[in-house]
């Protein structure tokens, strides 16, 4: 895909690709610039499962009561599974999950950079992608975490329920299915991960700015249909 095929740094051009994952929330164009440099995608892929993971186990128990409601309301009488099995494929999905968005962010960005003029490179905007998932895999993840145990278990009626209203579905708190993920999935912390986005594409790929911020608007116009349309087949509502 280009010549985006390279060995990962986690040391490049006068910065650390750790430090960088706290950085590029307010220094995004000098760590972008370190990515143009030397793609970095390890880091912040490790720092956002290592959220994830300790956040799952933060809200496991509420976590059991979503499943418990939604299974009760499906099939009555179906026992519960076990701990260690809720743990292995609920955190296996998760990663699972997580990965593949990833990829497919970093994909979408690939085609859409390729067909605005740019010359993509594929681990360079798969670094962009998990950088710029910064604000809403673990800022956003947090924040939802303390809401969630904040308010309580009692409104979970699914494990979809496990992410508050923080977005635009605060305007229309009985939506289901599609538009609920869309309407879900349009949150500050996602604007600004677009924006992220935007500045990473031009400056990794030396396009415009409106080049970039189109890729990203695009990209992530492109990704809440994807979400919406895998919660209306999936989710059951």
């Amino acid at each position: 895909m280009g010549q985006g095929i390279q060995q990962p740094s986690v040391q490049s051009s006068g910065g650390n690709a750790w430090v960088d994952v706290v950085k590029v929330l307010f220094e995004p164009g000098a760590v972008f610039e370190r990515v143009r440099s030397g793609p970095a995608f390890l880091a912040p892929y490790a720092a956002v499962m290592v959220v994830q993971i300790i956040l799952f186990f933060v809200n496991l128990s509420y976590f059991k009561i979503a499943l418990q409601n939604q299974m009760a309301a499906q099939a009555a009488g179906r026992p519960l599974p076990g701990d260690a099995l809720l743990v292995i494929f609920g955190l296996g999905i998760l990663l699972i999950i997580l990965t593949l968005i990833v990829f497919i962010s970093a994909f979408l960005l690939w085609v859409l950079v390729s067909l605005f003029g740019g010359e993509a490179q594929f681990v360079t905007l798969l670094s962009v992608a998990l950088y710029s998932a910064v604000p809403s895999a673990i800022l956003l993840a947090i924040v939802g975490a303390i809401v969630l145990h904040i308010q309580g278990p009692g409104q979970l009626t699914s494990p979809q329920d496990m992410q508050p209203a923080l977005g635009l579905d605060l305007l229309a708190p009985g939506a289901k299915g599609f538009m609920a993920a869309v309407l879900k999935g349009i949150n500050p912390f996602s604007i600004w991960g677009v924006a992220l986005t935007g500045i990473g594409v031009s400056t990794t790929h030396r396009l415009s700015k409106g080049t970039g911020y189109t890729v990203a608007v695009v990209g992530f116009a492109i990704a809440l249909l994807i979400g919406g349309t895998l919660a209306a087949v999936f989710g059951g509502k």
